[in-house]
């Protein structure tokens, strides 16, 4: 009895934050899909990609950095529990990738601050690559995070352990980004919608993951339906962020 009302508690609250997001946002989905971006990317119009005057909800960077984390994500959905750190060498390249990630960032930001180029030109085809190398360390972290975290079993394997796999990853990774930047409307705002959706599972599953520790329920569960009510949790958090977020940025922006 105890359990169904916390669920029903918990399914209402979120609920109630969604509404009252969905109804304090623009009208239009892709609107709305601007918003949750809002929550997370600065979305600078001169360093995003646009096409036949729609912009993508977030910029080059981020639209690598989720576009590639849901290629990371789909993938490792179907590698089972697997929970182990990658081996050194798989380590090492993940690190690579995040201090090219950052090292471009902060090319960026230096060079827009005083309006020079610094050691590069930073471009969003720097942005878009550079997104894509981190959005492989994002999904395996998360992934290894979380399977460690929750699952009461799980496989004492990492779920990066093969060339292979960096190598179909950087071939979906060039294959989407050449479906975005081929000027057509609909792939673009089909992407526009898989990166934003890709933003609220990753905050979900870290708040989902946040709970489960603060409640010290790890490694309690054997199946994704006993996880049910930590994935509501995560959700409603996740939503609550976005909203405060979007009227942060609300406020600053006048």
């Amino acid at each position: 009895m105890k359990k169904t009302i916390t669920a029903i508690v918990v399914l209402l609250i979120a609920g109630i934050i969604t509404a009252n997001w969905f109804y304090h946002t623009p009208h239009g989905l892709y609107e709305k899909a601007f918003a949750v971006g809002s929550s997370v990317c600065h979305q600078i119009p001169s360093h995003s990609y646009e096409v036949m005057g729609i912009q993508f909800p977030l910029c080059a960077r981020c639209s690598g950095l989720y576009l590639g984390s849901f290629i990371g994500l789909v993938y490792y959905f179907t590698q089972g529990r697997k929970k182990t750190l990658p081996k050194k060498g798989f380590s090492l390249l993940l690190l690579i990738l995040f201090l090219v990630w950052a090292g471009d960032g902060v090319n960026s930001f230096i060079t827009d601050f005083l309006n020079k180029t610094i050691l590069y030109e930073t471009t969003n085809a720097t942005r878009l690559i550079t997104g894509f190398g981190m959005g492989l360390v994002m999904s395996t972290a998360l992934m290894t995070l979380f399977n460690l975290t929750v699952w009461q079993g799980g496989k004492n394997q990492p779920l990066l352990d093969n060339l292979l796999q960096v190598a179909a990853y950087s071939a979906a990774s060039i294959f989407i980004s050449w479906i975005l930047l081929s000027s057509n409307a609909i792939y673009f705002q089909i992407f526009a919608y898989i990166s934003i959706a890709t933003v609220i599972l990753i905050i979900t599953l870290l708040y989902t993951i946040f709970w489960i520790i603060l409640l010290k329920k790890e490694n309690s569960f054997n199946k994704w339906s006993s996880l049910g009510l930590f994935l509501t949790a995560g959700f409603a958090t996740a939503m609550l962020q976005i909203t405060l977020l979007n009227m942060l940025r609300q406020w600053v922006t006048g």
